[in-house]
């Protein structure tokens, strides 16, 4: 026969938590548990008391609890007074038993927990060690959708620090070219004025380009001052009038201070973030600011990289594109010649305003339209590819995981990494690995250094630079432990500033073809990749 249910309540029959284990409405279940206190017999020595189809087993947990099972009669009883037991047992592992309110917080876990010492009312072959490691294990798909979120935080920061540093470049070329057109508009003005010409005519231009007007017509006031006479038609400088620039550039400084605010509000805290954040975030470097010049080229790519634990390749894709951001209106008809080797069989497409056939052809990125222009101040992609690959030869770096039992209750680990493509430089290596809760690795070989987080049960392996001339390493460590599979997924991350496809700019030209200065920035960017 069956289990019908399993079941917390109080003293007076009240029901915290309980799992029903055949076809069982709410209201039969709160009153078989309401007419159980009314059948304990005061002083009775016995935890079970039974009607004429119903049995109840109970064991008392905590003050004011109990721990019931509800069978049928012809149930064997010795076997359900052990399940009652585990029960009782695993309860108080889960919760505070001397408190109702912890008990009803944690009901979903108790519930858990019923289900996985009960099937279909039937026990399970299960005892306290096994039920609690199955209730303390971590399910790799969340830990690797935790990864990938964490990823798109970070690249959500890094594109709001790009359209920072954007502005803030916008805000400088801006205020270069009101200056000069500030110093030209006082002489102007001057030369008016003695003249007797029109003043208004040289300052509205002023006012409608120049960030700070104030400071330009301050400087021309002293001329202003000493003029004889001055046409009575002449418009001049009105005080506190706001000049037809200063809306843009408030709503340009309003658009940086949202950025920031938003920058700020994104940190992710260590104590809450998930191991693989932790080890994301000391991986990211510290870049210095970059001097954009006129025309800045950003390559950026993001890999993706799921291998198993035996070595075969789950899924491997890389997405790379390349952007051109122009600052000048001299070079805003530039042409862009890159150099590629497409040994890796990218999928590789052009902007629909950029000519295909011309880079097909001659590998240089220019417009179709020859009288239009690339729009000025934002990045504008204009290339991009895709890799996909399932040959573990094009993974660039390899980590091979091997946790081993051994005969004295511990687990030996050995990690090894390969780079296998020396061209990449690989910056702020960190290689997170799993740990058992509460142990303590005992590590007896390591390249780089390491770092225990106690908070996430993780050892974080960390290697500053990994390039052709650290090509390889490896890390041994053992930890007390029966289980070889709680050291995966093992996640890594870097910072890459070469990109995995062989694409490379060899020169910019301007209209008139002659060769134009330009910055650049590249990226490689690890979106998950990880050993499951």
């Amino acid at each position: 026969m069956v289990i019908l249910a399993s079941s917390i309540c109080t003293k007076t029959g009240k029901a915290l938590a309980s799992r029903q284990f055949v076809e069982m409405p709410r209201t039969r279940i709160e009153g078989l548990l309401a007419s159980f206190p009314k059948l304990m017999v005061p002083g009775q020595q016995h935890t079970t008391v039974e009607t004429d189809t119903i049995r109840y087993l109970y064991q008392p947990i905590g003050e004011e609890m109990y721990a019931v099972l509800i069978t049928t009669r012809q149930n064997n009883i010795v076997q359900d007074m052990d399940t009652l037991h585990l029960m009782a047992r695993a309860v108080s592992d889960i919760c505070d038993v001397t408190d109702q309110q912890d008990v009803v917080l944690r009901g979903f876990d108790i519930i858990l927990a019923f289900d996985e010492i009960i099937t279909q009312g039937y026990r399970d072959n299960v005892d306290l060690a096994k039920l609690r490691m199955i209730t303390e294990m971590e399910s790799q798909e969340e830990k690797i959708q935790e990864i990938i979120e964490n990823n798109k935080q970070r690249e959500a920061k890094q594109e709001l620090k790009r359209q920072a540093k954007m502005f803030d470049q916008q805000r400088r070329e801006a205020a270069k070219r009101g200056m000069g057109e500030s110093s030209m508009g006082g002489m102007g003005s001057s030369g008016s004025i003695l003249g007797g010409g029109r003043m208004g005519g040289s300052y509205e231009p002023l006012l409608s380009r120049e960030p700070e007007p104030v400071r330009s017509f301050a400087s021309a006031s002293p001329t202003r001052s000493n003029t004889p006479s001055i046409s009575a038609n002449a418009r001049g400088m009105r005080l506190g009038r706001k000049p037809k620039g200063a809306d843009a550039m408030g709503a340009m400084q309003n658009e940086i201070d949202l950025t920031q605010s938003l920058m700020d509000n994104m940190s992710i805290v260590g104590s809450t973030a998930a191991p693989a954040a932790s080890a994301a975030s000391r991986a990211t470097p510290t870049m210095p600011p970059m001097d954009m010049k006129g025309v800045h080229v950003q390559i950026e790519e993001h890999i993706v990289a799921v291998v198993n634990r035996d070595g075969g390749l789950e899924q491997m894709e890389v997405k790379g594109d390349l952007s051109l951001v122009i600052s000048d209106p001299a070079y805003a008809n530039v042409q862009v010649g890159v150099v590629t080797n497409n040994k890796h069989n990218a999928q590789v497409k052009t902007h629909p305003k950029v000519d295909k056939r011309r880079f097909n052809t001659d590998a240089v990125i220019a417009l179709k339209d020859a009288a239009s222009s690339f729009p000025l101040s934002q990045p504008i992609g204009v290339l991009k590819w895709r890799i996909v690959s399932t040959n573990e030869d094009d993974i660039p770096l390899t980590i091979n995981c091997w946790p081993s039992l051994s005969a004295t209750g511990t687990v030996d680990v050995n990690i090894e990494y390969e780079l296998t493509h020396p061209k990449l430089e690989l910056n702020g290596v960190v290689i997170s690995i799993p740990l058992p809760p509460g142990a303590q690795p005992t590590v007896s070989d390591v390249d780089g250094v390491y770092e225990v987080d106690r908070a996430h049960s993780t050892l974080e392996w960390q290697i500053p630079t990994i390039d052709a001339s650290n090509s390889n390493g490896s890390l041994d460590f053992s930890v007390p432990g029966t289980d070889a599979g709680l050291f995966f997924p093992v996640v890594v991350s870097f910072a890459c500033e070469k990109p995995y496809y062989d694409i490379d700019v060899s020169g910019i030209t301007g209209a008139d073809n002659e060769a134009v200065d330009f910055s650049q920035n590249i990226a490689l960017i690890p979106d998950q990749y990880a050993v499951i």
